[in-house]
């Protein structure tokens, strides 16, 4: 094999996976987190927490 042609194998397999990789990276670090923002049972832990702390934390609660 070539070298010119396992670099355009390796493309092809790449943009395959790169696709699937991708949607997951931003379905876990972005739609994942934003969804359980939403729920009130989230919501009242991290009210929870925020009340606990010692110290205040500008632009939170």
């Amino acid at each position: 094999m070539t070298k010119e042609k396992l670099n355009k194998s390796l493309l092809r397999k790449g943009s395959k996976w790169g696709a699937i990789i991708g949607t997951a990276w931003v379905g876990l670090n972005i739609i994942v987190p934003l969804a359980l923002l939403r729920s009130p049972a989230i919501q009242k832990y991290l009210v929870a927490i925020e009340n606990a702390l010692p110290f205040d934390i500008p632009g939170v609660g």
